[in-house]
């Protein structure tokens, strides 16, 4: 962004060196329709389908990217664009088998991960 500036519009973005994923699935198909034509996987200057690898790039600054806020709001160097135009909300889901629910161990592993999830998704 320093050298091409911040975009204003998905359409500035074509500016912009932009990383994404690689191979495209069920999951990404129904993104994708959500969002701006400019973020397009043939667009994409960086790609990875390791959400690891991506967020590495962003980090590095190889260019921009999609991450989950929560995790770019810990990075103080991060910085979110065209919130209006890209926003995915996910529901998200805490399982257990019914057989391991009534284990206390498990139940104690299960209530501290719920408990850091919804920390995590209130931030």
């Amino acid at each position: 962004m320093e050298r091409c500036g911040r975009p204003s519009s998905p359409a500035e973005l074509e500016d912009h060196a932009l990383i994404g994923y690689d191979q495209q699935t069920d999951f990404i198909r129904q993104v994708a329709r959500t969002l701006p034509s400019e973020f397009d996987r043939e667009r994409f200057a960086l790609s990875a389908d390791s959400d690891l690898a991506q967020l590495a790039m962003i980090r590095a600054g190889a260019g921009i990217g999609v991450c989950q806020v929560p995790l770019a709001k810990r990075d103080k160097k991060l910085v979110r664009i065209l919130s209006k135009h890209f926003s995915l909300p996910m529901d998200t889901w805490a399982t257990m088998h019914e057989d391991l629910r009534n284990s206390p161990p498990c139940r104690a592993v299960f209530d501290a991960l719920s408990d850091g999830l919804q920390r995590y998704l209130s931030d």
